[in-house]
């Protein structure tokens, strides 16, 4: 009860330090005058293109949209360009297609995330609810378009479906004007798909670059880590809803074992550092022993002894989500998923009336699933110190008689 009303209290904090706290980092912003403004932006997880920023200079904090920026920057990391004209809003999403061609547009003023960018082109992105799309600019005429990927269902044809990557086209025209003589680039641009990877290489081939070393932000990162810990087990026990109950009187028992784990963080926007994801693999034990009545109503006849142990291998991807985070201390809340492999061993009783042993006595889960929550602090960017909490999952296979297991870890984690 401690740790839930610990959880709850700092559930009740979550807004208060997520709204409270800023990211501010070096950056600059050009203004539709053309004036060059120093200073810091508040960068956020933007799940998607911003629509404004949060800038702050030394004549103070002020907010800027499209409508006051043509350009932002912050410094070796993430870079937005103002830009008004026409974006597609056809689907792509295959469990939202139409039947036939969408070719629907907008007319909008939005911020296009630069992907890449040379002497020749300037590679963008643009991410809303409805879906990614990529657009290219042309560095010697200014103009900026989107380039065009459609998906949709053939009239009378059930759910076949069609594709027009008229962005191979578009992109072939730029190679003619940009780099003729490479066979590669063009063979490049005929294969390429849809997605960022292609399209920022077909870029750089289109810009004549090699190597590009310029930082753009929001590459994702991965990185390993591991750890010891603790495992609390409280085992809780009821009957079932059929007659043939198999013991009674149980009282509720806790086992202590020790716990490692492994795992990878990826950090969808480093710079940020916010937002990760974990997969993580821990193992650990339990064991439930007992003393049961094995006689309904019959205090006289000494208690019975049962026991099981349990040797747990637990799958758990997450999300974490950084309430506090600096460069040197974080706060975190960490939800997820636990499937819990179990090997047993044990699972007897020792009947001490008959003075009888009888093995495999339940049947037991190989299998657990659980809903695991953690509060923890980062400290300088490598080591975890957490607490988490797991909801009960039962360990039997029986109508006639449920035992269940929650538990409490704790631990420490490295981060390579």
């Amino acid at each position: 009860m401690k740790t839930l009303f610990s959880i709850a209290a700092a559930l009740t904090l979550l807004p208060a330090l997520t709204f409270a706290q800023s990211n501010y980092k070096p950056a600059y912003i050009v203004t539709l005058k053309g004036d060059t403004l120093h200073g810091e932006i508040n960068q956020k997880e933007w799940f998607g293109n911003p629509k404004s920023i949060e800038f702050k200079s030394t004549a103070g904090v002020k907010n800027y949209t499209v409508n006051d920026i043509s350009y932002f920057e912050l410094l070796n990391s993430s870079i937005y360009q103002r830009y008004s004209g026409e974006i597609s809003m056809d689907e792509t999403n295959t469990s939202k297609l139409q039947t036939g061609v969408d070719s629907t547009k907008k007319q909008d003023v939005v911020f296009l995330r630069v992907e890449q960018n040379g002497p020749n082109v300037t590679l963008y992105s643009y991410i809303d609810a409805k879906k990614t799309r990529f657009f290219i600019g042309d560095n010697k005429t200014g103009q900026v378009k989107e380039l065009v990927y459609r998906i949709y269902y053939l009239p009378d044809h059930g759910v076949q479906t069609r594709s027009e990557n008229i962005y191979i086209p578009q992109l072939y025209d730029l190679a003619i004007k940009y780099n003729p003589t490479s066979e590669k680039l063009k063979s490049e641009i005929e294969n390429a798909t849809y997605s960022l990877p292609d399209l920022k290489s077909i870029s750089q081939k289109l810009n004549n670059i090699t190597v590009d070393k310029k930082t753009y932000g929001g590459k994702s990162a991965w990185k390993f880590f591991a750890g010891v810990g603790v495992n609390a087990t409280l085992f809780t026990t009821s009957p079932g809803t059929s007659q043939g109950t198999k013991f009674y009187n149980a009282k509720n028992t806790t086992s202590v074992y020790p716990a490692v784990s492994a795992g990878v963080n990826l950090y969808p926007n480093p710079s940020v550092g916010k937002l990760i994801v974990r997969g993580e693999i821990m193992v650990t034990g339990a064991a439930y022993k007992n003393s049961v009545d094995l006689y309904f109503n019959q205090p006289d006849i000494p208690k019975s002894d049962f026991n099981v142990k349990e040797f747990l291998v637990i799958v758990n991807p997450q999300v974490i989500y950084n309430i506090y985070n600096t460069n040197n201390f974080k706060f975190f809340i960490d939800a997820g998923i636990s499937y819990t492999f179990v090997k047993t061993t044990g699972n007897s009783i020792y009947n001490s009336h008959l003075q009888t042993t009888t093995y495999n006595y339940l049947s037991l889960s190989s299998g657990l699933i659980s809903f695991p929550i953690k509060l923890g602090v980062t400290l300088g960017k490598k080591v975890d110190i957490y607490v988490s909490y797991s909801t009960p999952a039962a360990i039997t296979n029986s109508k006639n008689y449920t035992i269940n297991a929650n538990s409490i870890k704790a631990g420490i984690n490295y981060e390579f």
